[in-house]
């Protein structure tokens, strides 16, 4: 399962409830993404967001209603106007006739909004994606570290029985058993710390789909193999089909659907009703028909379409700010990949290998007498150092290749 896939399957939506089985089993990746996708608040807050938008344009698109209404005149007043003798009773319907092509101007106005808010909940399917991975790849190093902390202890235990025993026979000082006996109490305090930066890591990967505590015992990686890095220029010619340089495409469409709304509403509508007149007086009905047209219409719109213009100019400045700066980020994450891998082969190929051989080295010259105890104990702490220092570069090398295809994931419609 390579990270790429999941940026595929957390645009376009694609990823459901992976089942799990039981504690004991290993969480992959991709198990761990899908659950959060499932589960996490956020996304079902932009589902429910993506939803109101979308009835908002359905309500926005509707026809101008009927409007049923009725007066009565000339009731209850003094002289030949008392009672109902002389009553005026009028029943009318009347609706608004809008012109300029209003309803098709709110219509593209909704659907630019419903694809606005659709990319939105993308991008917040890919940050949900990010941050899940990143969790994922601290408890994975958590494991190693874990790992290489008991190894540790025991190393530490034994070689504090091996400078008992000298000191016993009155070949070392009582002084290296002290020594031995601080390194083993150091390994066993780092063991401790390591298991609650497990524990720790492990709950804030399980709070990415809301479980209130981990029902997985470890997950399953492999931080060893490194993802083949593509060529810079690749990665950046990605950059103009991610979900937020879509975001500002979808953002401009908005815009100029709003725009087109201000240009409709210059014309002015006519308000028409028809209705039916009775009088009381001469036992008589007639029709009665009233049109009515706003005035000034033309100075808000041009006020609208000015604000409009003056909206979309900003957003292009700042699409081009923003570009340049996701460019650069782009380099920068681009560069520090370029740093852990070249970190993580030089420690695997040559500073591992010599810190081996200088331990066993060393161990053989201790138990033969030639090297102290401060000196074996040097090149142990070395070696060990080292392989933490591996893992470490092996996870950053993983940590920012999920940030690099954070900022490189396609939008929903590059995912299809």
């Amino acid at each position: 399962m390579t990270l790429r896939y999941l940026w595929v399957l957390a645009v376009a939506g694609a990823c459901g409830v992976v089942p799990y089985g039981h504690a004991a089993e290993s969480l992959r990746l991709e198990e761990a993404v899908a659950r959060a996708l499932q589960a996490n608040p956020t996304l079902q807050a932009e589902a429910a967001r993506l939803q109101a938008v979308r009835s908002r344009a359905s309500r926005e698109a509707l026809p101008a209603p009927y409007v049923v209404g009725g007066e009565l005149e000339n009731v209850a007043g003094s002289g030949g106007l008392s009672g109902t003798s002389s009553a005026e009773t009028t029943l009318r319907i009347g609706r608004v006739l809008e012109l300029g092509g209003k309803r098709a101007a709110r219509q593209a106005l909704g659907g630019a909004e419903v694809d606005l808010q659709s990319n939105a909940a993308a991008l917040a399917r890919v940050d949900i994606a990010s941050s899940t991975a990143l969790r994922f790849i601290q408890v994975a190093a958590d494991q190693e570290h874990i790992e290489h902390a008991d190894e540790r202890v025991q190393q530490a235990e034994r070689t504090r029985r091996e400078v008992a025993r000298w000191v016993q026979a009155a070949r070392n000082p009582d002084s290296d058993l002290r020594a031995a006996e601080i390194a083993v109490a150091d390994a066993e305090l780092e063991r401790e710390q390591a298991g609650q930066a497990l524990v720790a890591s492990k709950a804030r990967l399980a709070a990415s789909w809301g479980a209130l505590k981990p029902e997985f015992e470890r997950v399953q990686a492999d931080l060893d193999a490194l993802p083949a890095l593509d060529d810079f220029d690749v990665l950046a010619a990605r950059l103009p089909a991610t979900a937020q340089q879509r975001s500002s495409e979808f953002e401009a469409r908005t815009i100029e659907a709003r725009r087109r709304v201000a240009v409709a509403s210059a014309r002015p509508d006519l308000n028409v009703s028809l209705g039916v007149r009775r009088l009381e007086a001469t036992d008589d009905q007639g029709l009665v028909m009233s049109v009515s047209v706003p005035l000034g219409n033309r100075r808000r719109s041009d006020f609208s379409v000015a604000e409009a213009d003056a909206d979309l100019a900003s957003l292009q400045a700042r699409t081009e700010a923003a570009h340049i700066e996701r460019r650069q980020q782009l380099f920068d994450l681009y560069q520090s990949l370029q740093q852990a891998q070249s970190e993580v082969a030089s420690l695997r190929q040559r500073m591992l290998p010599k810190a081996e051989e200088a331990a066993r080295l060393t161990r053989r010259g201790f138990e033969a007498g030639r090297f102290s105890f401060l000196s074996l104990a040097q090149a142990e702490k070395t070696l060990f150092d080292l392989r933490e220092r591996e893992v470490e570069a092996a996870a950053r090398y993983h940590t920012l290749l999920v940030e690099v295809e954070r900022l490189t994931a396609p939008a929903p419609d590059a995912a299809q």
